[in-house]
């Protein structure tokens, strides 16, 4: 079943992004900024097309600015541009798969009201009784849970799930308690489409000391000299103990542990490289 094809969408995305708030707070990096897309997956068959995660709905943009104060962009017509780009409108999605449920992820699912939609126990919980910092930061749209429950095929799902198709759901706790990867067989190999866990390749490999940038460039960074660390953990991850055991899992599901295999949330070489398998 190695027979899948990803490709990446951009459903919008935030400017000027701290380059410490995805790093763990490297001084070295203090003065370094990167726009950020927000970056869904179209994973494709022949038979099924499956959408990962929905960008952020326009509500949560205010006069274009959004969460953490960024001048952002997204909403309805992202999502339906984004697709049109690919030749899909909403109808042509079988499926979505939530990787998490924060607002710049699961937002504008009403407009997939044929598709299967699946998500992890925890995170429909985790979403319904967020924490009070969550509830202080905004992480989750408070329309979210009622665009779920209006779903016609809302599937929940706990723990990980093999989806009979060649593709596998892989909880993995950390972001949030519900977070979930999708492991993906093409005939290249194994890749992972990880939603925020990580956020950004420099997490998983804290000794890059290059990120591309949107518009093809390159922004030096400044790696993590204790190789000791095996992990960074950037300001959006509330449970270490957890994520060090979901990264730990992650290393052993992908083809191999090297960046390449690993398609991010939120990196913009995942938009600039575009397509895989």
């Amino acid at each position: 079943m190695r027979d899948w094809k990803i490709t990446s969408v951009s459903f919008g995305g935030q400017k000027k992004v701290r380059m410490n708030d995805l790093d763990g707070g490297n001084p070295k990096n203090k003065d370094l900024f990167i726009d950020t897309p927000y970056t869904s997956y179209i994973l494709r068959n022949g038979k099924e097309t499956i959408l990962v995660d929905t960008g952020l709905s326009d509500k949560m943009i205010v006069d274009g600015i959004g969460w953490g104060g960024y001048v952002t962009a997204g909403g309805e017509q992202a999502v339906l541009d984004a697709l049109r780009s690919e030749g899909l409108t909403p109808a042509d999605i079988d499926t979505v798969i939530l990787t998490h449920l924060h607002l710049d992820h699961a937002g504008n699912i009403q407009l997939f009201k044929d598709a299967r939609i699946i998500v992890q126990k925890e995170e429909i919980d985790e979403c319904c009784n967020p924490l009070p910092h969550n509830r202080i930061l905004g992480s989750f749209d408070p329309e979210t849970m009622p665009k779920l429950w209006a779903s016609r095929h809302l599937y929940i799902v706990d723990g990980d799930v093999d989806l009979g198709n060649g593709l596998k759901l892989c909880k993995i706790p950390g972001h949030t308690r519900g977070s979930q990867c999708i492991v993906v067989p093409t005939a290249e190999g194994r890749y992972v489409v990880t939603g925020d866990m990580p956020h950004v390749s420099i997490s998983l490999f804290p000794q890059l000391t290059e990120m591309k940038t949107l518009d093809g460039g390159v922004l030096t960074i400044s790696s993590q000299e204790d190789a000791r660390i095996p992990y960074i953990m950037s300001s959006f991850i509330p449970n270490m103990y957890t994520t060090y055991a979901s990264y730990d899992r992650l290393k052993l599901l992908a083809e191999a542990f090297e960046p390449k295999w690993y398609l991010t949330g939120h990196d913009p070489w995942c938009i600039i490289k575009h397509t895989w398998g």
